[in-house]
C-alpha cells in the first residue's frame, strides 16, 4: 500500500451578493422590528441575490475563488460535489458549475442534506480520494461547494422565517496537503424530524386533475416555500450538533494512537443558523465565545449549506495548526461534523 497521504483544504473561496437586506428593510415588509430580530436570532444583515444572479453564478464564483486561492487549475479537478437545496431543476448544479469552469468529463453531482450539505460533500470527496489512493496510489483534487439561494423559497409574509435567511456560496479545494489535514468526518440523518423543517411539496404532489394534467396548487400558486417549526428545531439542532462533535472525535479515536477529547478542540465553526443555537452549542461544549465562530449569522444570516465554507474564508490561517471542528444540521434532520487541523500557512 502507498505511504499514507494527508487530505485537507488547499484553498477556499466564497461569493456573497452585494445586495444587503437589513432589519430596517424587513420592518417595512412584515410585522417585525430590529430589536425583535436581533434578540431572537442575532442577525443584523443578510445578502440577497440581485437580478441576473443565480445559485449557479454564486457557486461558480465561489469555486473560481477557491481554485485561485489553492493555485490549482480547474482541469486538475476530478470530482465536484455541491451541497445545495435551492437548485430546483436539472441538470445538477455541480454539472453546470463543471461546464462554467470548462472541466471535461469528471464525477459531478449534487447532495441534498439541508444545511449540512457542505459537510456531506466534503465527506464524499474525502472518502473518494482515500479510495483512489488505496486502490491505485494516485492522488487527485476535488471541489466541495456549499451554496443556497434561500431568498428564492422564503415566504416574505412569514416573519418567523423570512428574517433568518440570506444567499451565498462557499467552496473548498480538497486534495493532498502538507498541513491542515482532515482527521475525521461524521454524518447522519434522522428522518423522523422531517416535518420540523421542509420545503413545500411541488414536484412530488399528485396530479389534481389527470384530464388536464394539472398539479394541486399551494395557496393558489405552484411555488414551494420553506417551512420551519422554530422552537422544536432549536432543541434538536443543539442536541444534534453537540452529539456530532463528540461522534467525530470518537471516530478519529478509533484509529488513532493519540486519542483526543472535546476539551482539545480549539475552535468550532458551527452552521450559522441562529445566534442562540450557536451560543448554546458553544456552551454545551464548554467553549468560550471567542472559540466559536458567529460573525456569519450576524452579517449574512442563515445561508444554509454555504455558511461553513463562507466562514472558512474569514478564518483561514488565523490559528495555524489548531485543532478545529465544523458542525452543521439541517432538514432531514441531516447533520454532521468535520474534525481537522488548521493549515500552518
Amino acid at each position: 500500500m502507498p505511504e499514507r497521504i494527508k487530505i485537507g483544504y488547499l484553498g477556499v473561496g466564497r461569493y456573497l451578493p452585494s445586495n444587503v437586506l437589513t432589519n430596517a428593510h424587513l420592518e417595512k415588509m412584515v410585522d417585525t422590528s430590529d430589536e425583535w430580530i436581533v434578540q431572537r436570532t442575532g442577525i443584523r444583515t443578510r445578502r440577497i441575490m440581485s437580478p441576473g444572479e443565480s445559485v449557479v453564478s454564486m457557486a461558480t464564483a465561489a469555486a473560481r475563488a477557491a481554485l485561485e486561492h489553492a493555485g490549482i487549475e480547474a482541469s486538475r479537478i476530478s470530482c465536484i460535489r455541491a451541497g445545495v437545496n435551492t437548485h430546483l431543476r436539472f441538470p445538477s448544479l455541480a454539472a453546470l458549475v463543471q461546464e462554467e469552469l470548462g472541466i471535461p468529463a469528471i464525477s459531478a453531482s449534487d447532495i441534498s442534506a439541508g444545511c449540512s450539505g457542505f459537510i456531506f460533500s466534503v465527506e464524499e470527496i474525502y472518502n473518494r480520494m482515500f479510495t483512489d489512493w488505496i486502490l491505485t496510489g494516485q492522488t487527485s483534487y476535488g471541489l466541495a461547494i456549499g451554496v443556497d439561494g434561500l431568498s428564492l423559497v422564503a415566504d416574505y409574509s412569514d416573519r418567523s422565517t423570512c428574517v433568518l435567511f440570506g444567499d451565498g456560496a462557499g467552496a473548498a479545494v480538497v486534495g493532498p496537503v502538507e498541513s491542515g489535514e482532515i482527521l475525521a468526518t461524521y454524518t447522519r440523518s434522522e428522518g423522523r424530524y422531517a416535518d420540523l423543517l421542509y420545503l413545500d411539496e411541488i414536484l412530488s404532489v399528485p396530479l389534481e386533475d389527470t384530464e388536464a394534467m394539472r398539479f394541486k396548487l399551494h395557496n393558489g400558486i405552484p411555488y414551494p416555500f420553506l417551512r420551519m417549526a422554530g422552537p422544536k428545531v432549536f432543541v434538536v439542532a443543539v442536541r444534534s450538533m453537540i452529539s456530532d462533535i463528540k461522534a467525530v472525535i470518537d471516530r478519529y479515536n478509533q484509529l488513532s494512537d493519540s486519542p483526543l477529547n472535546v476539551s482539545d478542540i480549539e475552535y468550532v465553526i458551527p452552521h450559522q443558523a441562529n445566534l442562540r443555537i450557536v451560543t448554546a452549542v458553544g456552551e454545551g461544549l464548554n467553549l468560550t465565545p471567542d472559540q466559536v465562530y458567529s460573525d456569519g449569522i450576524v452579517n449574512y444570516g442563515n445561508t444554509s449549506a454555504a455558511s461553513i465554507p463562507i466562514a472558512y474564508v474569514e478564518q483561514w490561517a488565523r490559528r495555524p495548526g489548531a485543532l478545529e471542528a465544523d458542525v452543521a444540521f439541517g432538514a432531514g434532520f441531516a447533520s454532521g461534523a468535520i474534525l481537522r487541523r488548521a493549515p500552518n500557512r
